[in-house]
């Protein structure tokens, strides 16, 4: 008897023991949780766990943490054993809502929200999934009325301050944004998460000196709050202080070598040193921590390519991606990827003979035999051509010998079909914490892909504008037709880029092309998408190049889509002006001077039948040719309205923000 008791009560301590063990675990969790480290709270939670598979609690810390790190799909999971242990909890409940949002889950998230506050009608947690809800659409106005909603049932709420001022100052309305971070100083001036955000919209507002003081309070407060040291790194780069930022990126990166952004940060600010190889160096380590930070790959590449010498062996090894990717792309059919990897890489490593045969043999499945072919001259005129190569030349300079090219004696090379000029401008935006200066590379990547069609010059300006007004003073003094001002937004996982063009005589909007993107490739893919939209919405306009009787040659081909039977108008150059506001061209029908119908198309010029308007015949060299009928214009704005107003409905870059807070 005495025995079977001891036997009792061993147990009971035993269980006590392993139970105080996952509280233990568990608090441990809680406090690394608290300070934002993620992989350590999971850890101890589990631990927790072994101890007590039952342990309600560690399941939402899992949750949360998990969350945190953008694991939806994980989060979700443990979220839903934690339900087991606590049906109709309005914390899990919120909790489940925040991470159908994270997994786009949009209407079931709105439906467990409402859910809630059907039971529970003063939950602020639910109005600020309700607000996240409205972000994700683009009703900004309408997640601002959320939060106003949660502060009046608590007028000293953090999460609630500080999303009003970040979308405050987001909707352009500063002195708000001040006012609400002036309230959730005074109410939480020890949370270093206020000094954070405090410094954040003084970034914004282009206070760089108080926006250095709040994220100092910050690290003063939590010295390992890296968030706060990211913004730091900055503020200082927008202040030039590099050799700062070196420092502070060094440091980021003993504490923890998987930072990407210190990284980048840090080979930005070698690059201003002119530090070109470490700079190089610090880039390559970075894509070693994160292979999908494109935008640290182009900043590496904007260096090699402007900086080292074309002979550098380091040229080679950086192309090999884009001829990796170049290849996957034309394995999957996906021609204009391919076409635009392969120009990518020949930019870096111009002389490389195998890529540019592979880009001139695309080139030729797509039907641009003399396309083709100067490429494969190029090779020669660097000296190192081969056989193949040369036997090749011959046999489609013989092939191309009839063309119309030949018959009319124009060189392709001199042709001048870029009759449509835009300057490409930034402005930095503080917003942008992981990559600063993501403008100036994103402006420069836009210029160097127009580059591949004839049609246009576009040059990328080399410095920042403060504002619209000297992006159109600049535009107007270069003589540009038209000039975009880019936008880069980003969070983890999504990507938005944005180019509102303006016309550079007169200032007036044009058009904005908006591109979201997510997943692999989206800077890319988003920078490819925009280039191809903002082509597509611009007139056909060309010029005669020569005149033969009633033959003319024009410099639009197959290339411009072209087609045998199309009619053209004739008009004087001086007659032809660029449109006072929007995307096109104006013309006065009293300067007619005939129409040309295309007899024939090569890729790049074209020849037709002139008829002459009138009793005199006044078509010369030089004259411009428009279409008669610009179907191909509706089309185009038909493409770019739908991407706009898709793009239109994301926030990465402030939902990123909104998340942050805690």
């Amino acid at each position: 008897m005495k025995k079977g008791i001891a036997v009792a009560w061993l147990a009971v301590f035993s269980s006590i023991a392993v139970f105080g063990d996952a509280i233990t675990q568990y608090d441990a969790g809680k406090a690394y949780q608290d300070a934002e480290n993620w992989y350590r709270a999971i850890e101890s939670y589990q631990e927790a766990l072994r101890d007590n598979p039952s342990f309600n609690k560690a399941y939402q810390g899992l949750a949360e943490s998990f969350y945190a790190l953008g694991e939806y799909d994980q989060a979700l999971d443990f979220t839903a054993k934690a339900e087991s242990y606590r049906k109709n909890d309005p914390v899990l409940l919120d909790l489940r809502g925040f991470i159908l949002i994270g997994l786009g889950r949009l209407d079931e998230a709105s439906k467990a929200f409402n859910g809630v506050l059907s039971a529970w009608p003063n939950d602020i947690e639910a109005r600020f999934g309700l607000a996240e809800i409205d972000v994700c659409a683009g009703k900004v106005s309408a997640a601002a009325d959320e939060y106003l909603g949660a502060l009046q049932r608590n007028p000293q709420n953090r999460k609630a301050l500080l999303s009003l001022a970040i979308i405050s100052r987001e909707n352009g309305n500063a002195a708000a944004a001040r006012d609400y971070i002036a309230k959730a100083l005074r109410y939480h001036g020890d949370n270093p998460q206020v000094f954070y955000y405090a410094a954040y919209v003084a970034a914004q507002d282009g206070q760089m000196g108080e926006a250095e003081n709040r994220v100092r309070g910050a690290l003063s407060l939590n010295p390992d709050y890296d968030d706060a040291r990211e913004l730091l790194g900055s503020i200082l780069y927008a202040q030039g202080r590099y050799s700062e930022v070196l420092t502070l990126c060094d440091a980021r990166i003993a504490a923890n070598r998987n930072h990407a952004s210190a990284w980048y940060v840090r080979a930005l600010a070698l690059d201003k040193l002119s530090r070109y190889d470490e700079a190089v160096k610090s880039a390559q380590t970075g894509l070693q921590v994160n292979p999908s930070d494109e935008v640290l790959r182009t900043l590496a590449e904007s260096i090699i390519i402007e900086r080292f010498s074309f002979e550098d062996s380091r040229r080679a090894t950086w192309a090999a991606w884009h001829l990796d990717t170049a290849r996957q792309a034309a394995q999957k059919n996906m021609s204009e990827q391919a076409l635009y990897e392969y120009r990518r890489a020949l930019k870096i490593n111009p002389y490389d003979v195998d890529a540019r045969q592979a880009y001139a043999k695309l080139l030729l499945n797509r039907g641009y035999p003399a396309r083709y072919l100067g490429q494969l001259k190029f090779v020669q005129s660097i000296g190192k051509s081969t056989n193949a190569i040369n036997d090749a030349v011959e046999s489609y300079g013989k092939l191309l010998s009839t063309s119309i090219v030949e018959r009319w004696s124009i060189d392709p090379l001199y042709l001048e079909k870029d009759h449509s000029s835009i300057g490409i401008y930034y402005q930095t935006d503080s917003a942008n914490l992981a990559h600063p200066d993501a403008e100036r590379v994103t402006a420069s990547l836009i210029a160097d892909a127009f580059s591949a069609d004839p049609r246009f010059s576009v040059a990328a300006h080399a410095s920042a504008v403060g504002s619209y007004s000297e992006a159109f003073r600049a535009s107007r003094e270069a003589g540009e037709q038209y000039f975009g001002l880019v936008r880069f937004r980003e969070n983890p996982r999504d990507i938005q880029l944005t180019v509102d063009l303006y016309v550079s005589r007169t200032g007036a909007k044009a058009d904005s092309f908006a591109v979201f993107r997510s997943g692999n490739d989206r800077y890319a893919s988003a920078m490819r998408r925009v280039v191809q939209s903002i082509a597509v919405s611009f007139p056909m306009r060309g010029t005669i190049l020569k005149r033969q009787q009633s033959n003319v040659a024009i410099d639009l081909g197959k290339s411009d889509g072209v087609k045998v039977g199309d009619v053209f108008e004739v008009y004087p150059t001086d007659s032809v002006a660029v449109k006072n506001d929007g995307i096109g061209l104006t013309r006065d029908p009293a300067d007619l001077l005939g129409t040309v119908t295309i007899s024939a198309v090569d890729e790049d010029i074209s020849q037709g039948a002139l008829a002459r308007n009138g009793f005199y015949d006044r078509v010369a060299a030089g004259d411009a040719i428009l279409p008669k009928i610009d179907d191909k214009k509706s089309a185009g704005d038909k493409i770019v309205a739908t991407e706009s107003v898709a793009a239109a409905k994301q926030a990465p870059s402030l939902l990123a923000l909104l998340r942050k807070i805690r």
